[in-house]
């Protein structure tokens, strides 16, 4: 009995990780109508609150639940539009983070690692037979950028795994999956990765043939559909030598967007402007930047609480480098691409992402107090 029980669990688990990670709800809503979509989102919440129930309870996210608390709670005052969005979207998030918090304790790296893969993997699908003239591909996660994220967070992870064509193979899928997003941010945390890798090991220099592999790819998926994307005729022009203009890749810089905000931000610190004025729900444009978003929307006091919770997990994934230098690796890259979207409280896949690195810093911190304790025992 308690085997079978066990396999429900994991079984449990494992459909509300395809779910969460590979974007179901949103990915239906757009290509099934609200019904569905809406359905698959509150089906996501029920199984999590049913995981929640049936597992034995530890510790909550005290942090991101004081976090959430302080953000609605002060969004609320000068929010402006349906009561009821209002609260389910409140409703959804607390519960999201209190039984997905239990999930995530339950999630080893090689499974988070295989359902990032999963998911990425929907962006060459969506490259080879849903071709646009815009050239940016999404898969199951409809925005470029936020595919580029799941790329180069899973592609963080393959420094956790320890089979070596496992992993290659992995930075391989994740590398040319993140690049058919042709999303600036992914390629600047891709390179500034792979740069910290080489502390790691001189080795990780082999990523030079794999991108040249990626490369070729890149022109065969270029020559059966046509990728119409300037920035990768940018990138062929730079290999062949040629004259690049700059001018299309430019466009839309998000430190054009940002400025937009400022005067708003300015003229209420203290509690900001409402829930959903700086992320796009009222019909106006969004920030494009979490940090900008919480402060613009409920003020300083939620952006210092969110600043402090992002500070202790980059210091102690530092810290943790020589034991689990992926960590820090997926740090940059949430923190990072929280400076270019603004839907940490609506992508529960980026929630999600954080409360890993979160536990696994826990985790390692219980084993570092372990061996000290030890240490000072045999002093004696």
């Amino acid at each position: 009995m308690a085997s079978y029980n066990l396999y429900n669990m994991k079984l449990l688990k494992y459909i509300i990780l395809l779910l969460i990670i590979l974007n179901l709800p949103s990915k239906a809503l757009v290509t099934m109508g609200e019904s569905i979509g809406s359905l698959l989102s509150y089906i996501t919440i029920l199984l999590l609150t049913l995981y929640y129930f049936f597992s034995k309870k530890t510790t909550p996210n005290w942090s991101l639940i004081i976090i959430a608390l302080t953000y609605f709670i002060i969004g609320s005052f000068q929010y402006h539009g349906p009561s009821k969005v209002f609260i389910f979207e409140t409703i959804k998030y607390f519960i999201f983070i209190i039984c997905g918090y239990e999930l995530v304790k339950k999630v080893s790296n090689v499974e988070l690692f295989y359902f990032f893969l999963i998911g990425s993997i929907t962006i060459g699908f969506d490259a080879l037979f849903n071709p646009t003239r815009f050239g940016r591909y999404a898969g199951f996660y409809l925005n470029p950028n936020v595919a580029g994220f799941m790329c180069i967070y899973g592609y963080s992870l393959v420094y956790s795994i320890k089979n070596t064509t496992i992993k290659l193979s992995g930075q391989f899928i994740f590398t040319l999956m993140g690049l058919l997003t042709f999303s600036r941010t992914f390629i600047v945390i891709w390179v500034v990765l792979n740069l910290i890798s080489l502390k790691i090991s001189v080795k990780n220099l082999r990523i030079l043939g794999i991108v040249f592999l990626i490369f070729s790819t890149l022109i065969v998926i270029d020559e059966i559909v046509g990728l119409n994307n300037p920035r990768f005729e940018q990138l062929k022009s730079i290999v062949n030598n040629e004259k690049v203009s700059t001018e299309e890749v430019n466009q839309d810089s998000r430190a054009e967007t940002w400025a937009l905000f400022y005067d708003d931000i300015l003229a209420a610190p203290i509690f900001g402007n409402g829930y959903g004025t700086f992320s796009g729900k009222l019909g106006s444009l969004g920030a494009h930047n979490t940090y900008l978003m919480i402060i613009g929307e409920a003020g300083i006091i939620p952006l210092t609480l969110f600043i402090g919770y992002i500070g202790y997990i980059l210091y102690w994934s530092i810290s943790f480098f020589k034991r689990a230098p992926n960590l820090i690796m997926q740090t940059i890259a949430l923190v990072m691409f929280l400076l270019a979207n603004h839907n940490f409280f609506i992508f529960y896949f980026v929630s999600f992402a954080a409360m890993w690195i979160q536990y696994q810093i826990y985790e390692h911190k219980k084993i570092q107090e372990i061996n000290e304790k030890q240490l000072e025992y045999d002093k004696f």
